[in-house]
């Protein structure tokens, strides 16, 4: 995997040698997932070209603080931020178990920030009917793919034409978990027509700079609520469409514990405690209850 170390420190520099050496750890070490990997490197890049440091030693408190800072002033939110903080937490205590001397950081005053309530925003069938009038072919299919198969953004921004198989289509979420979900006929087919005439051979979305990387998720969260914001509806996340996808399922009278199997919004655990009498569920029936019922 490119760690892109180089974009941001000089590999002259011993701070390049130390990071290199943590990310090889956790991608042949720790076998982390790429979904894991790929948001870890984001990260502690990010907070390195921020500090501009030339070896991790000379990190100081009060420079993760104005780091932290930054994240705050970009509008993330305290979730985000925490997440982002637990990254680079573990690489600096890593690096401290390797005998790596940081004097003046203490990894126990960097706390989390406090978190806003979870957002549960979702829009209805009509909404969605809409919205859907007002959107171009790109923005149609996430748009759909993400309410009719409650996909969070990652998911939609990766999926590749090895996961689709007639009406089916493997999604890879966290942890490397996967699921199926299942296309209703309208879907498939302008899906279908959108991967013959891009000619797409590997992701569905692919960057116009290089056809085996997908456009990065910024700009299909940007193609989806432009589409919303014609139809007036300004205050959007892709999210959002992922607790449609549940509360559509709810109002159609599908079993909680199912609507957790069509999300695969569990740890292994919860799986396990939830799931465990639905062994041998077919999950094509969730999705023959919802297209029975058209969007209006």
């Amino acid at each position: 995997m490119q760690y892109k170390l180089e974009q941001v420190v000089p590999k002259r520099k011993e701070v390049y040698r130390q990071v290199y050496r943590y990310y090889d750890y956790c991608e042949h070490v720790r076998s982390m997932s790429q979904v894991t990997l790929t948001s870890k490197i984001y990260t502690i890049n990010n907070f390195l070209r921020t500090l501009k440091i030339g070896r991790l030693e000379d990190i100081t408190d009060q420079m993760v603080y104005g780091w932290l800072g930054a994240q705050r002033a970009r509008g993330n939110t305290g979730r985000s931020i925490n997440d982002r903080l637990a990254h680079v937490k573990a690489m600096l205590r890593w690096q401290q178990e390797m005998n790596v001397t940081i004097p003046n950081l203490h990894l126990a005053l960097l706390t989390k920030m406090n978190e806003e309530p979870p957002r549960k925003v979702y829009f209805t069938r009509a909404d969605i009917g809409i919205v859907l009038t007002q959107a171009n072919e790109i923005e149609w299919l996430l748009i759909r793919l993400a309410f009719d198969c409650g996909l969070r953004i990652g998911e939609l921004q990766r999926l590749r034409l090895e996961h689709l198989n007639h009406d089916r289509l493997m999604i890879i979420g966290k942890g490397n978990k996967r699921r199926y979900v299942y296309l209703c006929e309208e879907v498939k087919n302008r899906l279908q027509q959108w991967l013959d005439n891009n000619y797409i051979k590997d992701y569905f979305w692919p960057s116009p700079v290089n056809l085996h990387t997908p456009l990065n998720s910024c700009t299909l969260r940007s193609y989806m609520k432009r589409a919303f914001a014609r139809s007036g509806y300004y205050d959007f996340c892709p999210h959002d469409l992922r607790h449609s996808y549940a509360t559509d399922l709810k109002f159609l009278g599908i079993p909680t514990r199912q609507i957790q199997a069509g999300l695969g919004h569990a740890t292994e655990a919860v799986t396990e405690r939830y799931l465990s009498d639905l062994e041998g569920f077919d999950l094509r029936q969730i999705y023959q209850i919802k297209y029975a019922t058209p969007l209006t």
